[in-house]
């Protein structure tokens, strides 16, 4: 889910009433916008895990939102410094897999583009489950 900039606390919990009212099991968001320390202060309207690669200012930021309940372990974490991607590689419910949040720069970007795909291949052993805002299509 684009959020489109949760920065704001009262979007903010907008966004976390909707994810508990259609009782979202994993939320893939993008362009959050946030900080480490905003991602925190929403961990206190989120029951369940809260994973994040914060923004760089006030642009990209992803995160992944589990609800209370759903058995996930996480592995290994992966994510880039701009706030681009997140990818988790864990077990949920008995199955290893890997889940992901991305958002794309809004221009074609052959350099981040290769450096997800190779990342991708690198955990192709499991199940991998993408969300995101890709913005622009690699075009081999």
């Amino acid at each position: 889910w684009n959020v489109r900039g949760i920065h704001s606390p009262v979007k903010r919990k907008k966004v976390l009433q909707a994810l508990k009212r259609h009782r979202v099991d994993i939320a893939l968001l993008q362009e959050t916008h946030l900080s480490s320390m905003e991602h925190l202060k929403m961990k206190t309207w989120w029951v369940g895990q809260l994973y994040e690669n914060p923004a760089l200012g006030r642009k990209a930021g992803v995160a992944i939102l589990i609800r209370r309940g759903i058995d996930f372990t996480v592995c290994k974490q992966y994510q880039d410094r701009e706030g681009r991607y997140l990818l988790l590689r864990g077990w949920l419910e008995g199955q290893e897999l890997v889940l992901g949040a991305i958002y794309g720069p809004n221009v074609q970007d052959k350099a981040f583009n290769g450096r997800v795909q190779h990342l991708l291949h690198t955990l192709n052993d499991v199940p991998i489950l993408l969300g995101g805002d890709f913005n622009a299509v690699a075009d081999p």
